[in-house]
């Protein structure tokens, strides 16, 4: 079941992507930021690692403005989203990387302008 959470994110990150770039470029983004929604049967782990990498990520500074998807399986983590720029890019997926229980990072992130 889609929270409310979910898709206010959704439309917030639809919203902000058409205004700060062209049409064609937007869409991509918004595809890339889109959530990936937590299968059905994932377990207490998954969440746990999920909730745990978004709370790194929340807690560093200079990420703060950046919306980054997690979504996390068996120890494989998925981030998805756009970001400012590559130092960014590196800053997250090093923090990601770094959460304990975290096997494979798959980078899914975009940079800004591309």
């Amino acid at each position: 079941m889609i929270k409310r959470h979910t898709i206010a994110t959704l439309l917030a990150t639809t919203a902000l992507a058409y205004g700060i770039c062209p049409p064609a470029q937007a869409a991509g983004f918004v595809e890339a930021a889109r959530p990936v929604l937590p299968d059905p049967g994932s377990d207490d782990q998954d969440r746990s690692l999920r909730d745990a990498i978004r709370g790194a990520l929340a807690a560093d500074r200079s990420l703060s403005g950046c919306y980054v998807a997690v979504s996390a399986h068996a120890g494989r983590v998925t981030l998805g989203g756009v970001v400012q720029d590559a130092s960014q890019l590196a800053r997250i997926l090093q923090t990601a990387a770094s959460v304990p229980g975290v096997r494979a990072v798959d980078n899914g992130l975009e940079l800004a302008g591309r």
